[in-house]
């Protein structure tokens, strides 16, 4: 296993995270870019990286810098960062993309590795074969074994490695490779794919990350090798990819290209500059009419903040929980992305056990595909365990019982397609609201935990339920957000005691059995078992491995990601 590296998830959307990810004892946010350095012919430099972009992390090669004698020499001298100025994290590669374009490099995995380790590289990457899509399917398993061999060679390396996942399109290969560079490695990168993107085989780039991301342990961060362009930063951190590297900026510079969310764009064919970063502000239409050289330098500046700026908006939409309206959105700009799109839905059930269940932001229709959408898989399985004969048609959830009309993702739907419910003409008492709701969020029989004298108080405001009572003792309050039910002491042990281990149940090892009893949160590390049919966002039980009670809470990972983490919140208590 690599060390030195931290990794833990601050927030969460489809199976994107937002996360703190620590090599070295320097910490960065993920998602994360690391623009491409190259110290023989820089665009952009190190200095203007740091103030001008806020760069915090940076990717060079390192077989460029072996084959460069005066710069090899200062590299060992100084060390990497002293040599390029650069306090942040630094990565290097090995030689790869060279090996994949001329067919051979004059270096070995072992001394590549060394030299990473002599220059002090944060992370480094051993020699790994990026075999391209469609290739013959016996030279694809040949040349994986031999990635996979030189792995072996980088296990106890002084950096941490940023371990490629090889296989070219072949699933079965790609999850072999999966399993065991997750297995030996924090680090996992995802290689030869940036031949898909460049030939716009979006669908088929799902289909490689989502089998690499069901292979490994999901508190591995990811790397997507290569995916630079801001036009698919969406997609691939909708499907848990944590890095990104980007030479596109300087190379599309060169080539006078102009990037754009939607994508690229010649220079030479653009009336308008439709963007407002610094450098279109300044120039406008006058960038034209610079010079090569400052052409040059000026349209990396622009590739380089729209791609930052894309990657802000993948942030902002995870935090909000609008992740997946980005996606539809950025993916109806050509047909390729759309493609894509619809190939998610073959992937709906391993992304509805990580995305969270309830979310801020309102559930939008945005036509056929949101009926693949992991709210919708999650909610038909918990609308089978309520009974009711009082319900609404409501596409894509088909027959919704009336009585949990209130509740997310139901409250907050919006769809251009049907009229809004009229909930007034659905007479349901409050009583049966919350037993309906129970179910639906605890189980089939949870509603019979509420009796016919139990007493509820609404908002003045908002005149919704807000508290539950049994006489004058307050056994459950309703969140606001998403008219779910938050159980008390009281009800979470009637929960507890009808519904056996290990359902509705985080079990924590004995080590935090004092701290959760004074109410301190649950984190990941001490987490020995958990109800697999839970969702971040849902309300548990947390008990002790007698399992004794303990606390209620909020789960804040899924059930997979409480297991697999060892640092960060897995449960918030109240």
């Amino acid at each position: 296993m690599s060390v030195g590296i931290g990794f833990e998830i601050r927030c969460k959307d489809v199976v994107g995270r937002i996360g703190k990810l620590t090599v070295n004892g320097k910490t960065v946010e993920t998602p994360l870019l690391m623009p491409v350095y190259n110290p023989n012919k820089p665009l952009i430099q190190i200095k203007e990286l740091e103030k001008r972009f806020g760069v915090g992390a940076l990717m060079t090669n390192a077989y460029v810098i072996l084959k460069n004698e005066q710069i090899r020499e200062q590299a060992l001298e100084e060390g990497i960062h002293k040599y390029l100025g650069f306090g942040g994290l630094v990565a290097t590669d090995s030689g790869s993309f060279q090996l994949m374009t001329y067919g051979s490099v004059s270096t070995t995995n072992k001394d590549i590795i060394k030299f990473q380790e002599d220059i002090g590289s944060d992370i480094g990457s051993f020699l790994d074969i990026p075999t391209l899509p469609d290739v013959y399917k016996p030279r694809a398993t040949e040349e994986l074994d031999l990635t996979l061999k030189r792995s072996m060679e980088a296990v106890d390396a002084g950096f941490v490695v940023n371990a490629g996942i090889q296989g070219s399109t072949h699933l079965d290969l790609r999850e072999k490779a999966a399993k065991e560079i997750g297995k030996n490695f924090g680090l996992c990168a995802i290689g030869g794919i940036v031949k898909l993107m460049e030939d716009y085989r979006f669908a088929d780039l799902v289909d490689v990350i989502a089998t690499v991301k069901k292979n490994i342990p999901t508190n591995r961060p990811v790397h997507a090798f290569g995916l630079g362009h801001p036009m698919i930063f969406p997609l691939a951190a909708a499907l848990g990819c944590d890095l990104f590297d980007s030479a596109a900026y300087a190379l599309y510079a060169k080539d006078m290209r102009y990037m754009t969310e939607d994508g690229t764009k010649r220079l030479e064919n653009l009336d308008y500059l439709p963007c407002s970063c610094p450098i279109c502000s300044k120039y406008g239409r006058e960038l034209k009419e610079l010079s090569r050289e400052e052409k040059i330098k000026n349209l990396a500046a622009h590739n380089l903040y729209v791609t930052f700026r894309e990657l802000n908006r993948v942030k902002q939409a995870i935090k909000e929980g609008s992740l997946w309206e980005l996606v539809c959105m950025r993916s109806r700009v050509h047909p390729a992305l759309f493609s894509a799109l619809g190939r998610l839905k073959e992937h709906k059930e391993w992304i509805s056990g990580l995305d969270p269940v309830t979310k801020k932001s309102p559930f939008y229709y945005t036509g056929v595909e949101s009926m693949h959408r992991s709210e919708v898989v999650n909610a038909l399985k918990r609308i089978s365990q309520v009974s009711s004969e009082n319900t609404v048609l409501m596409q894509p959830f088909g027959t919704v019982p009336a009585e949990i009309l209130d509740i997310y993702p139901f409250g907050s739907f919006i769809s251009p397609e049907s009229s809004p419910i009229d909930r007034a003409g659905y007479k349901v008492n409050d009583i049966e609201k919350i037993r309906a709701i129970m179910e639906y969020q605890f189980g089939r029989g949870a509603g019979e935990l509420i009796e016919d004298n139990f007493r509820i108080r609404k908002s003045k405001k908002t005149r919704r339920i807000r508290w539950i009572y049994k006489k004058n003792e307050l056994i459950a309050s309703v969140r606001a957000s998403d008219h779910l039910i938050i159980p008390k002491e009281y009800l979470a042990k009637k929960l507890k005691k009808m519904f056996k281990y290990p359902s509705l149940r985080v079990v924590v090892d004995d080590d935090a059995v004092p701290f959760v009893s004074e109410g301190k949160s649950v984190f990941a590390k001490f987490v020995v078992d958990i109800d697999s049919s839970l969702r971040a966002n849902d309300e548990v039980i947390v008990v002790s491995k007698e399992d004794d009670f303990l606390r209620v809470g909020t789960l804040v990972l899924s059930p997979d990601e409480a297991l697999d983490f060892d640092r960060g919140i897995a449960v918030r208590v109240r």
